[in-house]
């Protein structure tokens, strides 16, 4: 992973102290529709909506991706791995799915 990708987004735990929100610093806009039609190899996508949608890692982290790019991830053994998880996500978006 990046440590550039990773400056590219703000952290912070959320309120119920499982979960972490992870925020680009730039706005994003998150073509739904092609995620939709072409999921990420990478990922299963559990849910789908034009506004947001619920990816699963392999790993079984669970990140719920909002249509600015802010995500809130769950189910991580560690916030490491959750960061981790964060960047690698947001470095997919943009390569392959912000519009």
């Amino acid at each position: 992973m990046s440590s550039e990708r990773l400056g590219q987004i703000y952290f912070k735990l959320c309120s119920d102290h499982l979960s972490l929100e992870a925020i680009p610093r730039t706005r994003m806009k998150v073509d739904f529709i092609r995620m939709r039609d072409h999921p990420p190899l990478e990922y299963e996508l559990v849910m789908w909506t034009p506004h947001f949608a619920v990816l699963k890692t392999k790993g079984g982290v669970e990140i719920t991706l909002r249509r600015d790019g802010r995500m809130i991830v769950r189910k991580s053994e560690s916030e490491n791995l959750a960061r981790q998880a964060a960047a690698e996500l947001i470095g997919l978006v943009q390569r392959d799915f912000e519009t």
